[in-house]
């Protein structure tokens, strides 16, 4: 399987994890009040989305060119970019200015990109067309650094071996 597929597999994954996440949050007020409500648990709370990006990406192939690395959420940005248009074109400029949620256009888009637009919902980032395309453009890039670390980790590791093999100091 490609990693485009598998990274949109694990973004779908992610998606319910954080819904499930938000979903709990949002049972209680105390609960509500006290994550919204203090910059610390805002910022924790968006580092847990960008670490289940990252640890799922630790699942995509290493095999690839290393120049493809960032390209593992491609399939993640078009479908984003395909159901914003729709979206957009159902609903012109009035996207922005509606709350999430609130209508049957932009709906597909902001389930298929609920991370990202939880996120900025929750750090209080103005939504528009940037901050839209800046998110729809994060899970390739973390992706993609998952997979280069990982990567980097698993080299040092075979060199590590192959020097311990090597070495004149080894005992048989």
């Amino acid at each position: 399987m490609r990693n485009n597929t598998r990274g949109l597999i694990f973004h779908f994954l992610i998606v319910a994890i954080v819904f499930a996440i938000s979903f709990v949050i949002n049972l209680s007020e105390s609960v509500r009040n006290l994550v919204y409500g203090n910059l610390i648990f805002k910022i924790v709370f968006v580092f847990l989305i960008v670490l289940l990006y990252y640890n799922f990406g630790k699942g995509l192939s290493k095999k690839n060119a290393k120049s493809l690395d960032f390209f593992a959420g491609n399939l993640i940005f078009l479908i984003g970019i395909i159901l914003f248009a729709f979206a957009f074109l159902g609903m012109g400029m009035d996207f922005f200015d509606k709350p999430i949620g609130s209508s049957y256009w932009k709906f597909p888009v902001e389930l298929f990109l609920m991370p990202q637009v939880y996120a900025i919902k929750v750090l209080g980032i103005d939504y528009n067309i940037l901050s839209f395309l800046v998110s729809a453009l994060i899970p390739g890039f973390i992706y993609g650094f998952s997979i280069k670390n990982s990567r980097n980790k698993m080299m040092r590791r075979k060199r590590q071996m192959r020097n311990r093999k090597n070495s004149p100091n080894r005992r048989v």
